[in-house]
């Protein structure tokens, strides 16, 4: 409980600091890093702690997206639209969990493959209501009853406090016993299950929680951009989110934030430079399949792992020499 406040603190202090050093561009890429850092850790849930990889979770995403945009004029309530987009996504999640965890792991893959291209082809079809490939304007404003929330600083804040709140929540299910146990289903299923867990349950648990969290990172991001498309349902998007999550770090928390704001740098700063930007993000992802497993988070805990490990033997030779030396 004590490194979860003292991570959050650490978060707060650093989203609070950030924008007297950024400019208006800086501050507007921060906003898009935070949310696509709580759909990345939603992802990471899945792969990292539930040992599930899907190629779907666009589809949570785009579902929260659409509900404000297709429910925003309706409803005025920034809070009630943000719910919806949660408990709608969580609920299809646990729907579509309850039929997909049946599957092994490269069946569970295909299958969320295909339920994201169908919330893709239905997006794409339901034009009268979605707007099809012309996408859907958002008209529904950023409000939680302290007046509208429209410029670049406040979109920050709003974001920064969305993405803390994610990861305290994140940090505490991890490690509590539900957490504990879905792990423990990711290691050793056959052992789990003879413990007497219903390993099931705890899968689609994972797998709804997380849902309902891309759901919200959706619902966010159709009140940032302002617009929604088609592609935010699609597998290329699944795959991207995909690759934040491994260059990350996968099994870590913060690992997918991370690979969110690298993914989201390169996109926005490379790409104004050269379209061949994907090359660099493959690069290094296939650089962190060959050298070792792990990804950013992993290496950077590595090397402090390694300095602190000289340090040591460092100070213990130094003291041996002293010893000696005083003999």
């Amino acid at each position: 409980m004590k490194k979860t406040l003292l991570s959050a603190i650490v978060l707060v202090a650093v989203t609070a600091a950030l924008p007297w050093v950024l400019g208006d561009y800086g501050v507007n890429l921060a906003t898009e890093v935070y949310i696509m850092a709580i759909l990345a850790m939603s992802l990471g849930l899945l792969m990292g702690y539930a040992g599930l990889v899907s190629l779907g979770h666009a589809a949570f995403f785009g579902i929260g997206a659409y509900t404000v945009a297709l429910l925003g004029p309706a409803i005025p309530s920034t809070i009630v639209l943000i719910a919806l987009s949660m408990v709608l996504a969580g609920i299809i999640a646990w729907v579509t969990g309850m039929i997909f965890i049946r599957t092994s792991r490269f069946y569970f893959l295909m299958i969320t493959v295909a339920f994201g291209q169908l919330i893709f082809a239905l997006v794409w079809q339901l034009k009268s209501w979605t707007g099809g490939a012309d996408g859907h304007k958002v008209s529904a404003p950023l409000d939680f009853g302290f007046g509208e929330l429209g410029s670049p600083l406040a979109l920050y804040a709003v974001m920064a406090v969305a993405m803390v709140i994610v990861y305290v929540f994140l940090r505490v299910f991890v490690n509590s016993p539900a957490g504990r146990i879905v792990q423990g289903v990711m290691d050793n299923e056959n052992r789990m299950t003879a413990l007497g867990y219903n390993v099931r349950f705890y899968k689609v648990l994972a797998y709804t929680v997380a849902g309902a969290i891309a759901g919200l990172a959706g619902s966010l991001y159709a009140y940032f951009n302002l617009f929604v498309s088609p592609e935010l349902t699609g597998w290329m998007f699944s795959g991207q989110v995909m690759m934040m999550v491994i260059i990350g770090g996968v099994g870590t928390l913060m690992g997918p934030a991370v690979g969110a704001a690298l993914f989201i740098i390169l996109q926005n700063f490379i790409s104004s430079y050269t379209e061949r930007w994907p090359i660099i993000l493959g690069a290094l992802l296939v650089t962190l399949v060959l050298v070792g497993r792990g990804g950013i988070v992993h290496w950077v805990g590595l090397a402090r792992t390694k300095i602190f490990v000289r340090q040591k033997e460092a100070s213990l030779q130094k003291s041996s020499s002293g010893h000696l030396y005083g003999k």
